[in-house]
């Protein structure tokens, strides 16, 4: 995403990084432009700048640390290359000019292992992006990329705090997503390209909007007040009003759950089908979905005891709460005493449905392999969150938010109006991932866990691990600088 404000305090040491393009014939061309990227290391909340010590003591670096520089741009292949911090210097050149060109940066310790896109055994230490560059042919440009350390909270899209709240708005569009301005982000949603989806709202009616992988800002589905969805129009000028819950199966195809209680799946951009019509709005129902694959999409309606599952267009009970009621692993999906769902996703990994039983403070796993159901968050005699408890103590305290890990397999969750997001690590404990407890809006630039947030109601997570909250009453998306990692 795009550098969070405008301020900067830039080191005297900075690492001036070469890459060097080789376009489709294999070698630069004329008229191609340079860029250096200027590491910057901002000082955390709190701190006073200075040249002394501007960087995080958590974000130690070491000579022999590795750093992988990556530009990225819709108009050519991203461009990337690796370096020593102790290399110093360098040029970036072979850049095609143009417009909307992005940099983005890792820094990772000594034992870090290239391997195509990915990174082997070595943790990520620090992250920076710059958005918006436009270069012209023949060029050479200086850009500063601010570095966070793992774990650091930034906003990203909407304004910054102000008073220790947010401030709602409906602007920005063709612009940064650090310029927008938001109005209660009720969910977020990362695709295959990294873009991010944001359902949000006008004065009027709801929408939904784009962020491109490269920072900007558009328009995606959403046109005026509720009314009839025609198939094969624009999603862009189709009324679908409020979208409480948005979801991408693994072809990319994006499902829409609105207000209305209409599931409205979107391939490239144009209304494909209406895979579900109650027609009927109720917003208190927290309608939310999760797909599975093309066609194969299970929801659920917070005011039902029920999990839906929908083929096609055809809706079926998937989940109910049928006496005799079984409370005993491996539970039968028909004897489940389901009260209050409110969020649903799918995790691949298992090939589970991952859900949050509201009233019985529950978070419980159906495998789709043989259709049972098991204990995830859950313990009717457990206790209430602390740090690192096994998740089969704990008592979650209506549960109300599930978001699934696709780096670890696991999830993030969010207890009732805590404020608070929480998920289970890679090594099955439950642990704080955002937040203080107390609303407000605070604490970017520094560790998540210290940050002031304001009613959560959705996360996600891109291809680089970072992690995405929509946070609805301070009218903004954070996102936590590789919080996603093991």
């Amino acid at each position: 995403m795009s550098p969070v404000g405008s301020s900067r305090t830039f080191l005297p040491l900075a690492l001036l990084a070469a890459i060097l393009f080789a376009g489709a014939a294999g070698c630069s061309r004329a008229g191609d432009g340079s860029i250096a990227v200027q590491l910057v290391y901002p000082s955390p909340p709190g701190v006073a700048a200075s040249h002394a010590s501007a960087r995080a003591p958590s974000y130690a670096t070491d000579p022999a640390d590795r750093i992988r520089i990556r530009v990225l741009a819709p108009h050519f292949a991203p461009i990337e290359k690796w370096f020593l911090r102790s290399d110093g210097r360098g040029e970036i050149g072979g850049i095609p000019p143009g417009a909307r060109i992005s940099v983005e940066v890792d820094e990772y310790d000594n034992t870090a292992i290239p391997s195509g896109d990915a990174v082997i055994a070595a943790p990520l230490l620090g992250r920076g992006w710059y958005h918006g560059i436009t270069l012209s042919p023949g060029e050479v440009q200086t850009v500063p990329v601010a570095m966070y350390a793992r774990g650091t909270i930034v906003t990203v899209c909407g304004a910054p705090a102000s008073g220790n709240a947010g401030t709602p708005g409906d602007t920005g569009d063709g612009g940064l997503d650090n310029e927008a301005l938001l109005r209660n982000p009720a969910t977020v949603k990362v695709g295959p390209d990294d873009a991010i989806y944001v359902s949000t709202f006008t004065p009027g009616y709801g929408r939904v909007r784009k962020i491109d992988r490269y920072g900007y800002v558009s328009h995606f589905a959403g046109s005026g007040t509720h009314g009839t969805i025609t198939l094969g129009t624009a999603a862009a000028s189709s009324p679908i009003d409020a979208v409480s819950d948005i979801d991408i199966d693994r072809d990319g195809n994006i499902y829409l759950f609105n207000d209305w209680n209409q599931i409205v799946r979107v391939d490239v951009g144009v209304i494909h089908s209406v895979m579900y019509d109650n027609g009927v709005a109720n917003p208190a129902a927290r309608f939310n979905l999760a797909a599975v694959n093309v066609d194969l999409v299970y929801f659920v309606n917070y005011l039902d005891p029920r999990v839906y599952q929908v083929i096609g267009t055809s809706k079926s009970d998937f989940v109910t709460d049928t006496v005799p009621y079984d409370n005993t692993e491996p539970i039968s999906r028909f004897n489940y005493p389901l009260r209050a769902p409110s969020s649903i996703a799918y995790a691949p990994m298992s090939d589970s449905l991952i859900f949050a039983d509201t009233d019985n403070d529950r978070i419980m796993r159906i495998s789709l392999a043989n259709g049972n159901i098991f204990y995830l968050v859950a313990n009717d005699n457990g206790t209430r969150f602390s740090e690192g408890i096994d998740p089969l103590a704990m008592a979650p305290s209506r549960p109300r938010v599930v978001d699934y890990n696709p780096i670890t397999g696991k999830i993030f969750f969010v207890e009732g109006l805590s404020n608070q997001v929480l998920y289970v690590d890679a090594a099955g404990k439950v642990r704080l991932f955002a937040g203080t407890g107390n609303p407000g809006f605070s604490g970017d630039g520094g560790p998540a866990t210290l940050a002031g947030l304001s009613d959560p109601r959705a996360s996600t997570v891109d291809s680089r691990g970072n992690a995405y909250i929509a946070d609805y009453g301070n009218h903004a998306i954070r996102m936590v600088v590789g919080g996603a990692l093991p």
